[in-house]
């Protein structure tokens, strides 16, 4: 009997001990001092800027999540922790709203970007026009996958209005991302890519050897929104108005970007 009871005497401490581990009814999803935000993989250095300037100015913490925009709206989609999408482009938001999992109102168009040809830098692939893509020196031409990233889609886009898709469809190498598709050029694995101008600019291994004309290219937009549902939609909604303010605004043109509205 006496043994049993200093069994239970001993259950009772290791219990009291391990309680404060436990998870409380305040976790890290219900606290108001943290945002989840999703941003398209062409924003992750500009947009880590904008997260420190913002919680500098309001305490909250981002916890970023990047990647294609195509994966991160799956992601969404799929009950995703996600506050706030900033998306490469208007498709991605466009599938989430239909599925109303975008507040409708908190919507805006943030930023544009251009399309540019990048080669190895130094020693890369003579091209001055966009025909050269189509020569005997370019045997693999690296831009993101159209058929999910905003990057490829508007790569593949020029590409057609040019009349050159056609003729390089068999030599494409398709990332799993724009930065991916800078990687394949970085490191040799194709003679030529066409990313964004701003992921050429963070980039020591690649020479920008033609840059689309924005008016000849597609047109590039980063929408933003909240999503519904989700725990924090006052903080989301001034997370969105600091990315639409003066501080977020002069990060992203430093970085490259073109400010929509400016």
């Amino acid at each position: 009997m006496r043994n049993r009871r200093s069994f239970l005497a001993w259950c009772s401490l290791a219990l009291a001990a391990v309680a404060p581990l436990a998870p409380s009814s305040c976790g890290p999803g219900d606290r108001k001092d943290v945002i989840y935000v999703y941003a398209a993989a062409s924003l992750q250095d500009a947009i880590k800027d904008v997260n420190r300037a913002f919680r500098k100015e309001t305490g909250i913490k981002v916890i970023l999540n990047t990647g294609s925009s195509g994966k991160l709206s799956v992601q969404i989609e799929e009950g995703g922790r996600c506050d706030v999408f900033v998306s490469a482009g208007e498709e991605e938001m466009d599938r989430l709203a239909a599925l109303d999992l975008v507040r409708a109102e908190s919507r805006r168009d943030l930023l544009s970007n251009q399309l540019v040809v990048v080669v190895a830098k130094g020693e890369g692939t003579p091209i001055s026009k966009p025909a050269d893509l189509a020569g005997d020196a370019v045997l693999h031409l690296s831009i993101a996958n159209p058929d999910s990233v905003p990057a490829g889609r508007y790569a593949k886009a020029w590409l057609e209005d040019a009349d050159l898709w056609d003729r390089v469809s068999e030599r494409i190498l398709p990332g799993t991302d724009v930065r991916g598709a800078l990687s394949a050029v970085e490191f040799g694995g194709a003679e030529a890519g066409i990313v964004y101008r701003t992921d050429a600019a963070i980039s020591d291994g690649v020479d920008i050897a033609y840059a689309v004309p924005t008016e000849e290219g597609p047109r590039i937009t980063y929408p933003a929104a909240a999503m519904v549902d989700r725990p924090r939609p006052e903080q989301s909604e001034r997370y969105l108005d600091f990315l639409s303010g003066p501080a977020a605004r002069e990060i992203f043109t430093r970085s490259g970007f073109l400010v929509q509205g400016s």
